[in-house]
């Protein structure tokens, strides 16, 4: 056989062998996503729509910062820890603008990020360690708040404190717009209110009960007694 014949064949098969991997190598390309310059966030939110309005007041997390915001129109806007330390020029008067998903029927917005040039969201805040000191509030409910998913976690009362409550406590009948209700557990005053982390609620403080999701530690021997040390366990075994 004609050797420039071999040649033209084996030159063709080789072309169309490395135009075949040419396409598998572009098939396999993942689409790129042109990020705004200057945001720090990992995933592309320019798909989720804005909202915005003027700020009533924040609510105030167990970090010391800003969870939340009530709106002039009242919407309530859930943030995640960290996102609001994002922009020191938050707080009452100002207009937030974020992006989100809305719960129409909850008056409700969970924002992803804050809308500006471009979006910026939440960055890493260090947890603290110091125990909260006890804490109670009194008041009448002014509107129920929640968490991200929309479920029930806490009220803001009429004197300006927040309460956020444990699943035991919102599915109790307390928490009701214009009841008046007492909480009792441990708390904090930060920049943006007072804050309560309940365990007892109730009307008023003689008619609290135990709400908190943890289990109640059981009454032991006082210190310096022979069973200090002792730990009885259900069915009366040590």
């Amino acid at each position: 056989m004609d050797n420039r014949f071999l040649a033209f064949s084996a030159a063709m098969g080789l072309s169309a062998f490395l135009w075949g991997m040419s396409g598998v190598a572009h098939a396999a390309t993942p689409p790129t996503v042109d990020h705004a310059v200057g945001t720090n966030c990992v995933f592309d939110l320019s798909s989720l729509p804005r909202f915005s309005g003027r700020i009533e007041r924040l609510l105030p997390g167990t970090q010391g910062d800003a969870i939340g915001a009530i709106l002039v129109d009242g919407t309530e806007v859930e943030m995640a820890p960290g996102l609001a330390a994002q922009d020191h020029h938050l707080r009452a008067g100002a207009v937030l603008t974020v992006r989100g998903l809305a719960a129409p029927s909850l008056h409700l917005v969970r924002a992803f990020a804050l809308a500006a040039q471009q979006d910026v969201c939440a960055a890493p805040m260090p947890e603290l360690v110091t125990s909260a000191p006890p804490a109670t509030a009194e008041g009448r409910i002014v509107r129920l708040l929640h968490d991200g998913d929309g479920a029930l976690n806490g009220a803001l009362l009429d004197t300006g404190a927040v309460i956020r409550v444990p699943a035991s406590g919102a599915r109790t009948a307390l928490l009701k717009p214009g009841l008046p209700l007492y909480a009792d557990g441990y708390g904090y005053q930060t920049a943006y209110g007072k804050l309560v982390v309940a365990r007892r609620l109730g009307p008023n403080r003689l008619q609290a009960i135990h709400i908190s999701d943890e289990p109640l530690i059981p009454r032991g021997a006082p210190p310096g007694s022979d069973g200090y040390d002792q730990i009885t366990l259900p069915g009366g075994t040590e």
